[in-house]
C-alpha cells in the first residue's frame, strides 16, 4: 500500500499471526544487557576522544589538546565537516609518519564588518533601565524562586561574580566588553522575568500595565546590537537570555516569537559544541536548558522538535560539590523536569507521528515510562494528593502538574477517533467497537478525564491560596488544557450514542469547566493568554451548545436557561476558595497498564489501532 503497488505484492502462503507471551523479568534482563552494551560503547567512545570530564567525574584540563580535535576556536565540527577530515586526514600522516610535534593548525582570517555594536549606546541603554540593586536582586530572587529549578539557572556566585564585580562596576565595560554585553543582557532577562512573578509592581511599569515590558524589550535591543559580532560573543549567558525572552514572549501569548528566539539558542549551543562537550557544570545546564525549552514549546504548538536525542553525547550532570543542599535539591527539580522532556520526545514521535505501531502500543509504551518517571521520583518531589498543600515548593508542584499534561496529551487522540467514528455511523459505541477494545477505549478516556480534573483541581486551589503566577503563561496553559478535556467529555456525556463512561457524573465536568473559565476571566486582565483561552473556550461551548448541533446529534448539552451573553453565563456564578480536595486521586498508571496489557489485541480484529485510526483520529 505504501509504494501504491499492492497488485505487485504475492503472498505464496498465508501465516496467521502469532503472539508468544514473556515474563517481565526476560524483558527486564534484555534491557539490562542492552543498557550493559551502551555504558560499555559509550566508555569506548569516552576514551577515544580523550574522555568528557563530566562523563569522568575529573578533570583533565593538564593534558594537551589532541591532534584530531575537533574544535577550532569555540565551534565544533562535526564528522561530515570538509575541515573535520581534512584534519583526521592530517592527524593520520602526522602519526604515520612520527612528525615532531611542533606542527600547529593554521591561523583563521577573517574581515571586521563595518556595522559592531555601539558601545557608548550600550553603556547609556543600561544606565537608563538599570533598577538600584537592592530592587534589582528583589526581582531576580522572585524569578529564581518560581522557575529556578525549572526553566531557569542562576550561578550560586552570580551575585558576588556577576552583579558586585562586573554589572555595577563602572571599569567592567572597558575590561572586557564582550562578557560585559552579554552579561547586562542576560541581566535584564532576569529582572523581565522577576517583575512578571513579583507581585509587586515596579517603577517601569508606569507606560505598561504589564509587567517587566520595558526590562523585555531593553534586552531585545541589546541582543540586537549583540547579533552584529555574532561569531565573537556566542556565549552561554547570551544563550540564556534568549531562552528567558522566550519564556517572557509566551506570557504575552506570542508563541512564534518564543519558538524562533529558543531556535536562536539552540544554534547557539549546537556552534559551541555543547550537545557534543561540556566542559562546566553550566554548560551542561545550559545545553539542558535548552532541551528543555524545545520541548516545551514544540508540544504545545504542533511545531518540529529542533534537537535530536540522536545527537546529544553528553549526559545530564547533577553539581554535587559543596554543602548547598538547596542547589542540590533544585538540580533534582531540573533532572525530573528534563525526565518529562524526555518522554515528551516519545510522545511527540509516538502518538503524533505517523508510524509502523498500533495507537495502542504506542499509548502503553508512553503511559509505562510515564509510570516509571513517577516511581522513581526522590521522595522530596512526591506530592500526596490526599494531605494536598499548596505551601509546597512551587517548582515540586510544577512537576507534578506537567506529568498530568503529559498523560492528557498522550491519552487524548482517543476522545477525536471515538466521536468521528459515532458521528459517521450513527451507531452506539458498542455496536462499533468488539467488547475488549471498548474496554481499552474506556480505560484511557477516563484516565484523560480523571488527569483533567487533578490538573484543575490543583491550578484553581493554588490561585484561589494566591500561588499562581497571574501573569505567566504556562499556568494559563495548563487550565486550558484540561478545559479542553472537561468540555469534550461534558459534551460526548450529552450524546446518546456515545454511552462510553469517563467515570466522572456530567455534572461534575460542568462544575469544573465553570471553576476553570471563573479563572481565567480573574486573571484575563492583566494575562493576555488567559483572555484568549478563555475566548477560545467559551467559543466552542458556543459551537456545541448551537441548537443544530444538538439536533443532528441528538444531544443535551444545555447551557443555562439565563439570557446572560454566552462568554457570562459560565464565568459569573461566584467561586469560593474552599475545594473538596479529597476527589483528587492519584492517577493509577499500574490499574491502566495492566488493563492495556492485558487485553488480547493481537488476537482480535481491532480498526481502533491501523488505517482507521488514521483516518479518524489524528491524521483525518
Amino acid at each position: 500500500m505504501k509504494i501504491n503497488k499492492s497488485e505487485d505484492c504475492i503472498y505464496h502462503t498465508r501465516t496467521s499471526a502469532k503472539t508468544i507471551k514473556v515474563t517481565e523479568k526476560y524483558v527486564l534482563n534484555l534491557k539490562l544487557k542492552i543498557e550493559h552494551l551502551e555504558s560499555r560503547l559509550a566508555a569506548t567512545n569516552n576514551d577515544l576522544s580523550n574522555g568528557n570530564s563530566l562523563v569522568n567525574g575529573e578533570e583533565n584540563n593538564s593534558q594537551p589538546a589532541s591532534r584530531n580535535s575537533d574544535i577550532t576556536g569555540n565551534y565544533r565540527l562535526g564528522n561530515s565537516a570538509c575541515n573535520k577530515f581534512l584534519l583526521q586526514l592530517k592527524d593520520s600522516l602526522v602519526n604515520s609518519c612520527q612528525l615532531s610535534e611542533d606542527l600547529h593548525e593554521p591561523e583563521i582570517k577573517t574581515i571586521s564588518l563595518e556595522s559592531s555594536p555601539n558601545v557608548n549606546m550600550i553603556r547609556s541603554i543600561f544606565q537608563e533601565n538599570c533598577p538600584p540593586p537592592s530592587e534589582a536582586k528583589r526581582w531576580i530572587s522572585a524569578a529564581c524562586n518560581v522557575i529556578g529549578a525549572d526553566y531557569m539557572y542562576i550561578e550560586p556566585d552570580y551575585e558576588t561574580k556577576i552583579l558586585d564585580s562586573l554589572i555595577w562596576d563602572k571599569n567592567s565595560v572597558n575590561v572586557n566588553f564582550v562578557k560585559y554585553t552579554t552579561e547586562i543582557t542576560r541581566f535584564f532577562t532576569y529582572l523581565a522575568l522577576g517583575c512578571l512573578f513579583n507581585e509587586e509592581r515596579s517603577p517601569e511599569n508606569i507606560r505598561s500595565k504589564f509587567p517587566g515590558l520595558q526590562y523585555f524589550e531593553t534586552a531585545l535591543t541589546l541582543q540586537s546590537e549583540l547579533l552584529k559580532i555574532y561569531d565573537m560573543v556566542a556565549t552561554t549567558s547570551l544563550v540564556q537570555s534568549f531562552l528567558y525572552v522566550a519564556y517572557y514572549a509566551l506570557s504575552l501569548d506570542k508563541s512564534d516569537f518564543a519558538y524562533l528566539s529558543i531556535g536562536s539558542a539552540i544554534r547557539m549551543i549546537f556552534t559551541l559544541g555543547l550537545h557534543k562537550k561540556t566542559t562546566s557544570f553550566t554548560e551542561n545546564r545550559v545545553f539542558w536548558l535548552c532541551f528543555v525549552y524545545d520541548r516545551l514549546v514544540s508540544v504545545r504548538f504542533g511545531l518540529p522538535l529542533m534537537i535530536n536525542e540522536m545527537d546529544i553525547d553528553v549526559p545530564l550532570v547533577t553539581e554535587s560539590e559543596g554543602p548547598n543542599k538547596q542547589i542540590l535539591f533544585g538540580a533534582y527539580h531540573f533532572n525530573s523536569q528534563v525526565g518529562l522532556a524526555k518522554i515528551i520526545t516519545q510522545i511527540v514521535r509516538k502518538i503524533y507521528t505517523r508510524n509502523s505501531f498500533s495507537f495502542v502500543q504506542n499509548c502503553y509504551m508512553v503511559l509505562k515510562q510515564l509510570k516509571h518517571w513517577l516511581d522513581t521520583l526522590p521522595d522530596s518531589l512526591k506530592v500526596d494528593y490526599g494531605d494536598f498543600s499548596t505551601k509546597q515548593l512551587r517548582s515540586t508542584i510544577n512537576l507534578h502538574i506537567n506529568y498530568n499534561y503529559t498523560i492528557i496529551i498522550t491519552t487524548r487522540p482517543v476522545f477525536l477517533y471515538v466521536f468521528n467514528k459515532l458521528v459517521e455511523s450513527g451507531k452506539k459505541a458498542e455496536e462499533i467497537f468488539p467488547e475488549k477494545l471498548l474496554n481499552t477505549i474506556t480505560i484511557l478516556l477516563e484516565s484523560s478525564v480523571q488527569a483533567a480534573e487533578i490538573q484543575s483541581l490543583i491550578l484553581t486551589r493554588i490561585y484561589y491560596d494566591g500561588r499562581m503566577v497571574s501573569a505567566s503563561f504556562l499556568d494559563c496553559h495548563y487550565i486550558f488544557n484540561a478545559t479542553i478535556i472537561l468540555i469534550f467529555a461534558a459534551f460526548c456525556q450529552s450524546i446518546p450514542n456515545h454511552t462510553i463512561s469517563f467515570g466522572c457524573d456530567i455534572n461534575i465536568l460542568f462544575e469544573r469547566v465553570q471553576m476553570n473559565l471563573t479563572v481565567l476571566q480573574q486573571i484575563s486582565q492583566f494575562n493576555i493568554a488567559a483572555c484568549n483561552f478563555n475566548k477560545q473556550l467559551t467559543e466552542i461551548i458556543e459551537l456545541i451548545s448551537l441548537p443544530d448541533v444538538q439536533a443532528t446529534l441528538k444531544g443535551s448539552f444545555v447551557k443555562s436557561s439565563s439570557s446572560k451573553e454566552p462568554d457570562q453565563q459560565y464565568l459569573e456564578t461566584p467561586i469560593t476558595s474552599t475545594f473538596d480536595m479529597d476527589v483528587i486521586r492519584n492517577l493509577d498508571l499500574s490499574r491502566i497498564l495492566n488493563d492495556i496489557g492485558n487485553s488480547d489485541n493481537a488476537n482480535e480484529d481491532l480498526p481502533f489501532d491501523d488505517e482507521d485510526f488514521i483516518r479518524y483520529g489524528l491524521f483525518f
